[in-house]
């Protein structure tokens, strides 16, 4: 596996890191796999899965959303941004836009190979926009520890965060936005110590989580609230309505992970694609498992799950490609 590192300048200016791991086999990648990480984290924690994709022939690509991992390093060593913050305003639609370059630019470096989209966690956010707005880009989606639609539970922390935000500015950090958002989530784990525990069974992953600078860290008032704005626009009806029905979706969450309501709102999402006319959607809960699926201790399992899944959506797009020649 060959890894690259670059920065790509973004429409607005901003210079985003991207990481690209590709096969050591010579010849076409089988597909492009493009990498959506999660909230407070970054792309090199997928380093182990993207090994696993290459040795099945995928090039996968991944980039540090703005205000995370390398980009935000980067961005303040120049003075043009900071971790936990993604734009002085709209910053939701401003990381769907960064993906969307990004793809473009792999595209553009790999022409004729289809590109299909992984996002975890807030990634699958960004990602459940993505496919509302640019499918025409990708031949499919996987959604990872995503969450489908609680309108009024959204709608009411975008509330408090906007008074947050006027009170104290976009910038401050708000420990209390902070529990707001995560203060339940180790409530069903009784022996949790670190606070990290919902995330995954793995208890050599929470510590590496727990001791790695770029993860973990407090988001700005105005990151929570880009976020809680994109939440309540992705699951608008006629946000949902406008991807395409061709496109194979994948859903995979914990049955402990309480982002997605431990699969209850991961299971409506699904049902609430299929009600839309969407052909191929598949939603798999894994009993126990908690948020981090890549990094849970049936890891194994599911990156053997996605690569098939993978696979069938590759040979799916191969063929429409072949007979639209």
């Amino acid at each position: 596996m060959k890894t690259e590192h670059f920065f790509q300048r973004m429409s607005d200016g901003i210079e985003v890191a991207v990481t690209r791991w590709i096969p050591d086999a010579v010849g076409r990648p089988r597909a492009i796999v493009q990498i959506s990480h999660g909230m407070v984290e970054h792309v090199l924690r997928y380093e182990e899965y993207a090994r696993a994709l290459t040795e099945h022939g995928f090039m996968v690509s991944a980039h540090d959303h703005r205000g995370h991992g390398m980009t935000a390093e980067h961005a303040v060593e120049l003075g043009t941004g900071q971790f936990g913050v993604f734009a002085e305003r709209d910053g939701f639609t401003r990381v769907v836009d960064d993906l969307d370059e990004v793809i473009l630019r792999a595209e553009h470096d790999y022409p004729g190979i289809a590109v299909i989209l992984f996002g975890h966690s807030f990634g699958s956010f960004v990602a459940q926009s993505y496919i509302e707005r640019y499918a025409s880009h990708s031949a499919g989606c996987i959604l990872c520890g995503s969450a489908g639609p609680r309108r009024l539970l959204t709608a009411a922390g975008r509330c408090v965060a906007t008074v947050v935000c006027a009170c104290r500015g976009r910038t401050h950090r708000s420990p209390f936005l902070q529990k707001l958002a995560f203060g339940s989530y180790c409530a069903r784990i009784p022996d949790a110590v670190t606070g990290f525990e919902w995330l995954t069974r793995d208890l050599a992953y929470i510590k590496k989580y727990a001791d790695d600078p770029w993860c973990g860290f407090l988001p700005s008032a105005g990151f929570f609230y880009d976020m809680l704005d994109g939440l309540c626009r992705i699951h608008a009806r006629r946000a949902i309505r406008a991807i395409p029905h061709h496109l194979p979706v994948l859903l995979i969450s914990g049955g402990e992970d309480p982002v997605g309501s431990y699969g209850q709102t991961v299971t409506a999402l699904a049902a609430l694609y299929k009600s839309i006319g969407m052909k191929d959607v598949t939603s798999t809960i894994y009993a126990g498992a908690r948020h981090e699926l890549l990094n849970e201790t049936n890891r194994a399992d599911i990156m053997r799950d996605t690569i098939q899944w993978l696979e069938r959506v590759t040979r799916r797009a191969d063929g429409n490609t072949a007979a639209g020649c």
